[in-house]
């Protein structure tokens, strides 16, 4: 008969000083509760605990009852050593609240009612739930001292202090003596003294409840019983409780693990690559025993089936693969690192989820107590309700009933024993992987020949098939064109849009359109022309003239555009690298934008009729003053270049040419005919006579109207011009008569 004691706090605190806590007691024997009970100090908690001698004291959390180890080693200290302290919520790094730890068990309360979380505990711990407060280590201290100060009144001083010390000694022997007839190993301390032993310590190789000695005091001696404390105190399970899992597994060079409870709790996962699957069985045998081992294929994978063989765990699949954004949404609400772990922990959770509306009809129909995660494994192994409640279920080691004597073997014996196992599992699954290896290898080659023969007859298709090859060539070929042409007529569309766009803004009242161009470059004109045409009697507004050449302006000259407009800063830097001047020489109109103030929008605009009209005939009106001076020029030159010549050839005939003014006359070279030679035998030919210069006179009338009126350059250059080919032509005519 097990005997537990729940407690919770009523009110109070125990950090508290001025209102101490008080708790609700609960009772329970075998599961049943037998008494329930409020108010209850901690002194009269520890008078009842030391009368009654409950197996167990049950709380929901140490906090409750120490806030600190300090205080928590204290309250262990004063307990009866046949009692344990429990907490059933956690092992104080992992916790649970109350009514989750109750709901594994069935039970439900209600918790606002301090007596009805005492009772939840109590019944946890009655069904082996919960973790043991461990707080001292298997040596207790059993110390004998003098129970009273050597100063007392009455007596002779040396016969009182022989007195004392001789009981202390006296003491210290009994519980010596009755350590030996128990059988414990044990060491002794002693502080001699006048007539006996002040202070005995007596170390005890075995726990407190082991230790025939109790505490006291009486009269001049005293008895302190105090097991050695552990440097942490530690929680251990109270029953070696079964934990099943679903293990997710995602296979390959790196191997994805993922462990849920069967409440859907992630207690592991991890990506471990190249591991073999003796490893992997050992990592998931560390966290629990797999009731099923689900994977994210259809179909699945051998190295998930060998694992899946070792435990005897149910299979779970899905009816297809599952899909990148499926196991998104399956592992959201969990931390996972990369996508192995991702892949894994999907399998499992959608596993627990096939799962679950079984698991929530089994809460109805349980009785309380039951261990609920032992029957959702038989649930998931196929096992009846039925069946399982009648199966018996050992909850610890110590239930099991012991055949023979418990033999101490040796350490070394012990792992060679534990070594030898796993071999013999290890034998066994490499002969099951044997045969699967040996059966897998059968349908690969059962697979190769078919392979080969399909090859064989699709090789014979596709021979066959040269007209289906060359149509698709064709196919190819004609797609490509007609992309080539969507593209162009993407291109036609767009170009259309904005002449529509131009020609409208061309019908505007007062406005003539004009087409953008970002910089005088034969590229950008390539470029409007493309888009938008450059057509004869179209208006350009150049916004840049940076690097611009000649032939530019000849393209724009050979377009027949209408004229061309700058921006003012861009019409300034233009008269100052003489762009203007090259304009004027092909007549081409390059109008400043100041006056005009066209308006764009994208690569279109419109600028002022009347405004433009205006520009151009200014243009015109210099473009007439431009081509006089020019024509000025051009005979200036030639008249220049021809007095050079005549200034030459009168330079040869060694007159000074000062003294020739353009009317006076110029003296003309008379060449006698050439002198055929004579023969050989003839006298020498006579030296070639000097030439005669003949007088070129201008008429009287044309020196009169010379000192008049200065000559104009064109009637010098043709009065001069004419007399040249005169004696010329005289010149020529005596040659030949001579």
């Amino acid at each position: 008969m097990t005997t537990v004691f729940g407690i919770d706090i009523q009110k109070g605190n125990i950090r508290s000083q001025s209102a101490a806590p008080h708790f609700c007691l609960v009772r329970v024997e075998d599961g049943k509760v037998i008494s329930e009970e409020k108010g209850v100090s901690i002194p009269k908690l520890f008078r009842l605990l030391r009368t009654e001698l409950p197996d167990i004291l049950a709380v929901d959390s140490v906090q409750e009852i120490a806030p600190s180890d300090k205080e928590l080693f204290s309250f262990l200290s004063a307990m009866p050593a046949e009692t344990k302290l429990v907490q059933v919520t956690g092992d104080g790094i992992k916790m649970d609240s109350l009514p989750t730890v109750a709901a594994r068990y069935n039970l439900r309360f209600d918790k606002t009612n301090p007596l009805e979380e005492a009772k939840a505990s109590a019944l946890v711990a009655s069904f082996g739930g919960g973790f043991e407060v461990v707080a001292f280590e298997g040596v207790t201290t059993v110390t004998v001292s003098r129970g009273r100060s050597l100063g007392r009144g009455g007596w002779s001083q040396n016969r009182y202090v022989r007195k004392v010390h001789g009981g202390v000694k006296t003491r210290a022997r009994e519980i010596e003596a009755k350590l030996a007839e128990s059988g414990l190993s044990y060491t002794v301390e002693s502080r001699r003294a006048f007539g006996g032993e002040s202070r005995t310590i007596i170390s005890v190789r075995a726990p407190r409840l082991d230790v025939p000695v109790a505490g006291m005091k009486s009269g001049d001696i005293q008895v302190h019983v105090i097991p050695k404390r552990k440097d942490k105190i530690s929680y251990l399970p109270l029953t070696k409780k079964t934990s099943y899992v679903i293990v997710g597994l995602d296979p390959g060079t790196t191997v994805g693990l993922s462990i849920l409870d069967l409440n859907g709790n992630l207690l592991h996962t991890a990506s471990v690559r190249a591991q073999s699957p003796a490893e992997v069985i050992a990592e998931i045998s560390r966290v629990g025993k797999p009731v099923v081992v689900a994977t994210d294929k259809a179909e699945m994978p051998a190295g998930v089936e060998k694992i899946r063989r070792a435990f005897a765990a149910v299979p779970w699949t899905p009816k297809k693969d599952i899909l990148i954004k499926e196991k998104y949404a399956a592992a959201e609400g969990y931390e996972f690192a990369d996508d192995h772990q991702r892949d894994s922990l999907a399998a499992a959770v959608l596993a627990f989820r096939s799962f679950q509306p079984k698991f929530e009809n089994l809460k109805k129909r349980l009785p309380a107590g039951t261990d609920i995660d032992f029957v959702r494994a038989g649930i998931i192994r196929g096992k009846t309700l039925d069946k399982i409640l009648s199966a018996p279920v050992i909850r610890t080691d110590e239930e099991t009933p012991e055949a023979e004597p418990e033999v101490f073997a040796d350490e070394k014996d012990l792992e060679i024993a534990r070594l030898e196992g796993e071999v013999a599992k290890l034998r066994k699954l490499i002969r099951g992987l044997s045969e699967d290896l040996e059966a897998k290898d059968k349908a690969v080659k059962k697979l190769q020949r078919r392979l080969s023969l399909e090859r064989n007859e699709r090789t014979a298709d596709i021979l066959l098939s040269e007209e289906i090859t060359s149509r698709d060539r064709e196919l190819a070929q004609t797609k490509k064109a007609l992309r080539k042409e969507e593209r162009r007529s993407k291109n036609l569309r767009i170009r259309l849009d904005r002449m529509k766009n131009y020609v409208a803004l061309q019908a505007g009242d007062g406005c003539l359109a004009i087409k953008v161009m970002q910089l005088l470059s034969r590229d950008a004109v390539k470029s409007v022309d493309e888009e938008m045409g450059v057509n004869d009697g179209d208006i350009l507004y150049v916004l840049k003239i940076d690097g611009w050449g000649k032939s530019v302006i000849r393209d724009l000259a050979d377009a027949k555009i209408k004229a061309v407009i700058f921006p003012k800063l861009t019409y300034d830097r233009a008269c100052e690298q003489h762009l203007i001047e090259e304009f004027r020489r092909i007549n081409l109109p390059a109008l400043s934008g100041v006056n005009l103030s066209p308006r764009v929008k994208g690569k279109i605009g419109v600028v002022n009729e009347a405004a433009f009209t205006k520009s151009l005939s200014e243009w015109d009106a210099a473009e007439e003053v431009f081509l006089k001076e020019r024509r000025h020029e051009e005979f200036s030159g030639m008249v220049e270049e021809y007095q050079v010549q005549r200034r030459r050839e009168v330079n040869v005939l060694g007159i000074d040419p000062a003294t020739l003014p353009y009317n006076q006359t110029v003296p003309e070279v008379v060449q006698k005919p050439k002198v055929k030679p004579a023969p050989p035998v003839q006298e020498a030919p006579k030296p070639k006579p000097k030439p005669v210069l003949k007088k070129i006179t201008v008429p009287e009338t044309q020196k009169k109207a010379v000192q008049k009126e200065e000559p104009k350059a064109e009637d010098i250059f043709s009065a001069v011009l004419s007399a040249y080919r005169k004696e010329r032509k005289k010149e020529m005519e005596k040659t030949e008569n001579g």
